[in-house]
């Protein structure tokens, strides 16, 4: 844990109209800074936030469920997913833009929970989706254990 504390960087916002924001970012900058930890400051409080879920969380759950799509082509298919995924490897080695999911069975308390928070149809077909792989693959839940399992 201490190790990711200082890898990544620490996001704050401070609402522009708060007293002393000025202070208040440098202060907390410092001492992030004498714990060997990186910050950047966003802009706003809204920033920070909407960063969150729709950088981080909502598209993480889009790359889940393009892979539990494509789980359900190969079982369609009949055809085995990490093979059918082999042909992306070279091409996200030198590009880094096919990432390979797992195609589990979203759960959790983010990825859900935060699509709920921006209100927005496109997103609100991942929920969806999520919930046809449910129903569709009788493993859905479990699949994680089995991927990692290969590995």
């Amino acid at each position: 844990m201490l190790y990711d504390l200082k890898r990544y960087t620490k996001f704050y916002a401070i609402e522009p109209n708060a007293s002393r924001v000025e202070w208040a970012s440098q202060a907390y900058s410092k001492l992030m800074k004498k714990c060997g930890v990186k910050t950047k400051r966003m802009s706003k409080p809204i920033v920070l936030e909407l960063a969150k879920i729709v950088v981080d969380t909502s598209y993480y759950g889009w790359l889940i469920t393009y892979a539990q799509l494509s789980n359900m082509i190969a079982l369609e298919h009949r055809v085995d997913y990490d093979e059918m995924w082999s042909f992306a490897d070279e091409i996200h080695k030198f590009l880094g833009n096919r990432p390979k999911m797992f195609p589990g069975f979203i759960g959790g308390h983010c990825v859900i929970p935060n699509l709920d928070l921006v209100h927005n149809q496109t997103f609100d077909l991942i929920k969806k989706l999520n919930t046809l792989y449910g129903r569709k693959v009788k493993n859905a839940k479990s699949i994680l254990k089995k991927y990692q399992s290969k590995k």
